[in-house]
């Protein structure tokens, strides 16, 4: 891939963008960096046009995992994803927390527990937690 590409006029997916965007910041050349901000205004865009249930998901996908489990960065940030994902609904009560837990669907493929996941380049759909299994059901289908 050349470090152009990703201003060619073909549409890259979001999670390209962020995951090019790590890449050249991380370069010590001057020019990617340079490439880096300017991709960085063109996701900035994308983002701004996301419900908050999606950029939940972002953070859910791409700031969760590089938390420490002991930080209070890890509480906050779940506390982001928590609300951002349920923000259409407002605030959830303990009764619609365990009403929800009791209609969690278990994934046909393996029995395991699956999570709703909101799409940012697809459709939303459910994933199985089971990292050996992952199943994908989008949202819909029987």
């Amino acid at each position: 891939m050349e470090l152009g590409d990703e201003f060619d006029d073909e549409p890259m997916s979001t999670r390209y963008m962020i995951e090019r965007q790590r890449k050249l910041g991380e370069s010590l050349r001057p020019i990617d960096q340079l490439r880096a901000v300017v991709l960085g205004a063109a996701l900035s865009d994308r983002l701004n046009e996301m419900s908050d249930r999606q950029i939940g998901q972002l953070l859910f996908d791409f700031c969760w995992p590089e938390l420490y489990v002991d930080g209070p960065e890890l509480i906050i940030v779940t506390q982001a994803i928590d609300r951002l994902r349920r923000s259409t609904g407002g605030v959830i009560t303990n009764e619609e927390a365990q009403e929800s837990l009791k209609q969690q669907p278990v994934c046909p493929k393996c029995g395991n527990e699956i999570f709703l996941h909101y799409g940012i380049d697809e459709p939303d759909f459910w994933l199985c937690d089971r990292v050996a299994c992952r199943h994908k059901r989008y949202v819909g289908e029987l």
